[in-house]
């Protein structure tokens, strides 16, 4: 019987592998794994991410059912293919929370859940008609067909996937969140520089901090930092503080660090003003800035500040740029 204790379980189960995708994940990107961005990235490697995405759940499945075996804790493999199911589910409900739906070509999800949950039953299938999970060493050499598996994958992973429909998900993305905080945050932007390259340049880095932490993970920043009351990067634009902070006063603090390495980028290049056709290249070194020097996240800022000044300034783009002399707070 599927009881609630062993469903708790499972729904644990189900968390904690969705914890480990991600993990392994991030740590695969030097072989092709494509994580989900807001900037454009090719596959490079499709077939290892449909195996990798659609084989994560059967394959820990397996892995737990062996580990209750073990434990003389068969009960808890009742319906462990639910495990899969909600894996999912939480995945899905974690992409829509954290406001990424645009992100997601729906129908590609669709296919991984249904191989993939229907795999995981079959496993379930297979893991009930045995006693014993763990394969003996001549089954294991009987495999042969393996060998072709591992040549199919080689064959596969070559091919290269278009990405058109990818593109126009992550621009509509972009520009569904800008225009969101132009409407919430226009008063605030505007007012501050009343310059078009340093609005586009701000909305691009909140644009990215958003997505890489959405509301319900800056609740828990929060949270932990009212208990620890040590510093922390807190609010939308994700600004270190040893102080507590809303959306709109990590943004002025934003502004103020922004308008401050724009001006060390021009005082390194000797020049008093900044023209047009730098200012690609300057969002991309004054986002560094704001990140500490990190390159990949200077290529991303500046990507989103490609679009967005193409989309939303390209008329009202100023002709240079000058210093800013901002005042140290009190």
């Amino acid at each position: 019987m599927y009881t609630f204790d062993i469903i708790l379980v499972h729904i644990f189960l189900s968390i904690v592998l969705f914890f480990i995708v991600n993990w392994l994940g991030a740590h695969a990107i030097s072989i092709g794994y494509v994580q989900m961005s807001i900037v454009i990235k090719d596959d490079t490697a499709p077939a290892f991410n449909f195996i990798f995405k659609v084989l994560a759940p059967p394959i820990y499945i397996v892995l737990c059912a062996v580990l209750f075996q073990e434990l003389a804790l068969d009960r808890m493999n009742t319906n462990i293919f639910y495990i899969a199911v909600y894996y999912w589910v939480f995945r899905v409900l974690w992409v829509l929370v954290t406001g990424r739906g645009r992100l997601v070509n729906w129908v590609e999800q669709f296919v991984y859940w249904a191989v993939s949950i229907s795999l995981s039953v079959w496993v379930y299938s297979l893991i009930e008609q045995v006693e014993k999970i763990l394969p003996d060493t001549r089954s294991l050499l009987d495999q042969f067909w393996i060998l072709i598996i591992v040549f199919l994958y080689s064959v596969f992973n070559k091919i290269q996937i278009g990405r058109e429909g990818s593109i126009k998900r992550k621009n509509n993305y972009i520009i569904g969140r800008y225009k969101l905080f132009h409407r919430k945050y226009d008063y605030l932007i505007k007012n501050f520089f009343q310059n078009g390259f340093y609005e586009a340049l701000t909305y691009s880095i909140m644009i990215y901090e958003d997505f890489n932490r959405p509301k319900i993970v800056r609740w828990i920043e929060y949270f932990h930092f009212w208990i620890t009351r040590k510093p922390h990067s807190l609010g939308i634009m994700q600004v270190l503080t040893p102080h507590w902070i809303d959306n709109e006063q990590s943004i002025n603090l934003a502004m103020r660090k922004i308008c401050k390495d724009t001006n060390q980028y021009m005082e390194n290049c000797t020049k008093e003003i900044m023209l047009p056709q730098e200012y690609s290249y300057a969002s991309y070194w004054i986002s560094r800035q704001y990140n500490i020097g990190d390159y990949s996240y200077g290529d991303e800022i500046q990507s989103i500040f490609e679009i967005i000044a193409d989309k939303f300034y390209k008329n009202n783009m100023p002709d240079q740029v000058t210093k800013i002399e901002i005042k140290d707070e009190e």
